[in-house]
């Protein structure tokens, strides 16, 4: 497996802990559909939240904060519209959120977390 699959993988595993020791409640990993991916599908507070995971070891963490560019966020959205078609869930309040993690991949533990919400109006 190639380094930065690794680092996603583990990004993924350590937003899964974070958000379930936050109160939310996971209720898909990894959903595909023929408009994308959605990393984490997750509930809290009457809402539906669609979570983005990016992950780095390098030091453009930073970056990550802006790595979401028109086309992955018209994807996000067009593959959350699919989700509730697909799971016949009527629409409820909807959030997408990116979880951004500076990652030290040998030790499999985060350098650095970040929960921006609500990043796509």
């Amino acid at each position: 497996m190639a380094l930065h699959n690794k680092i996603g993988e583990i990004g993924e595993e350590i937003a899964v802990k974070y958000l379930k020791k936050e109160g939310y409640y996971i209720v898909e990993r990894n959903y595909r559909n023929k408009f994308g991916e959605i990393d984490i599908i997750a509930a809290k507070n009457d809402y539906t939240i669609f979570i983005e995971v990016k992950s780095r070891s390098s030091v453009n963490y930073i970056e990550l904060a802006h790595s979401l560019y028109y086309k992955q966020i018209h994807h996000l959205r067009r593959a959350a519209i699919f989700y509730f078609a697909e799971k016949n869930i009527h629409l409820s309040s909807i959030r997408f959120d990116l979880i951004a993690l500076k990652i030290d991949p040998a030790a499999r533990k985060i350098d650095k977390l970040k929960h921006f919400k609500n990043i796509i109006n």
